[in-house]
């Protein structure tokens, strides 16, 4: 009896994704016996579906076609609602969560970016007597803060002057430039206060008030080169970008598509994303179509399946290195990014995203009653404001019918950090 119950709710679990069930593995009886009520999760309610069917109709009572809409809500254990849940359509940002899962894969979740700064000739007077080579490792989140920060640590080394040329070599993007030239010119300015522009004093007042103002001229040239000899000179010091966790959170609270773009192209490009999310949630190609690593085009297409997939694909690699969905995420409640004006339930980890003709949203509800609910929406085909308050209001019912426990946003990221600018001694 006890190996009819488990094989019924084991392809319950499974089958409400999709998936194949594994092999089954012998239960014990006392371990049941000992569990309070055999420790079953509680079975769907019969209100989720009908709040569900009712967002729907109402979306068809505004003449909204519901064949342009997706919705997912689910479990470990159970399929809540669906509708057209394994059927792609444009994800907006939602392409965001792919390029997040594909990230963490690559990397882990503590995963620091290094830039490296090298130089030719020796220490005199303030002045290099050389070059420094500036090789990037490809930090998706060098800004004006960072190369500051670099700055001063040159200053202290006793850098005031460099008597040779800038030279930047590798993957170095600031302020998400993929224009080496450009970026190159900007770490130069960035160097010198007395050449900074009113946007990069803007940023400098975000920083401690204890953060001097640097000054490093270049008496030489801005060049860019491909030549991998610069790597043999001597190392002066490592630069640590944020953590990945801290990097992905910027990336989804203010939903920055320049940023997510450099991800992507960090793990090898937006079809390297599209593999990995595929070969990781096991849905079919159908469901994850990519163009990108931001969301931008209506040719990033995801399933509202595929998309829950991937955060429980997330959520159990952040678990298992001490996170939470709160890492990454932008959590309802908190007074910035794109969640700032929504009226959700507080405490709910989310991911937005808008195109001229979708509205989309998806994340994961803490409920004590069924643990862990992954969900998506993506609407088409109508006005992106009614989208977002059905969306809202869709989810406020939710909170009457389940106890929500609420995520805590990390805090907010500390650019600048002259501690994470290393010097290297020989």
């Amino acid at each position: 009896m006890l190996d009819l119950i488990s094989l019924g709710l084991i392809t319950e679990l499974f089958t409400g994704w999709g998936e194949t069930p594994p092999p089954l593995k012998p239960i014990q009886p006392l371990q049941w016996e000992e569990s309070a009520l055999f420790s079953l999760p509680h079975s769907p309610e019969p209100i989720i579906k009908k709040i569900a069917e009712n967002y729907l109709q109402d979306l068809s009572n505004m003449g909204i076609p519901l064949d342009s809409q997706g919705v997912w809500f689910a479990s470990d254990w159970w399929t809540f609602s669906q509708h057209r849940g394994e059927i792609s359509q444009s994800a907006a940002s939602l392409t965001k969560i792919a390029t997040s899962l594909a990230a963490l894969d690559t990397y882990g979740v503590n995963y620091q970016f290094e830039t490296l700064v090298r130089h030719t000739g020796g220490i005199e007077d303030g002045v290099l007597k050389g070059d420094l080579v500036i090789e990037g490792g490809g930090d998706p989140f060098f800004v004006w803060e960072e190369a500051i920060a670099l700055g001063n640590r040159l200053n202290e080394l006793g850098i005031e002057k460099i008597s040779g040329n800038l030279i930047i070599v590798g993957d170095f993007f600031l302020n998400y430039q993929q224009n080496p030239q450009t970026s190159a010119q900007l770490f130069a300015q960035a160097l010198n206060h007395q050449l900074w522009s009113r946007e990069i004093q803007k940023q400098y007042k975000q920083l401690p008030s204890e953060m001097l103002r640097p000054q490093v001229q270049v008496l030489g040239n801005i060049q860019v080169s491909n030549n991998a000899d610069f790597k043999s000179n001597k190392l002066l010091i490592r630069h640590l970008s944020l953590p990945l966790r801290d990097i992905l959170q910027e990336m989804n609270v203010y939903s920055n598509n320049k940023m997510a773009d450099l991800i992507a192209r960090s793990v090898g490009g937006a079809k390297i994303v599209e593999q990995k999310v595929i070969e990781i949630t096991q849905v079919s190609s159908e469901e994850v179509q990519l163009i990108n690593g931001s969301g931008l085009g209506i040719d990033n297409r995801l399933s509202p399946r595929a998309v829950a997939k991937m955060l429980r694909a997330i959520q159990q690699q952040l678990e298992s290195e001490g996170e939470t969905m709160g890492a990454i995420l932008p959590v309802t409640g908190i007074n910035r990014g794109t969640v700032r004006d929504r009226a959700i339930t507080e405490g709910i980890a989310v991911k937005t995203g808008s195109l001229w003709n979708v509205s989309a949203l998806a994340g994961v509800i803490s409920t004590k009653r069924h643990g862990l609910v992954y969900f998506t929406i993506i609407n088409q085909n109508g006005n992106l404001q009614t989208f977002r308050n059905q969306q809202d209001q869709f989810l406020q019912q939710l909170d009457q019918s389940w106890q929500i426990s609420r995520f805590k946003s990390n805090s907010l990221v500390q650019l600048g950090d002259p501690k994470r600018n290393l010097p290297v001694t020989s």
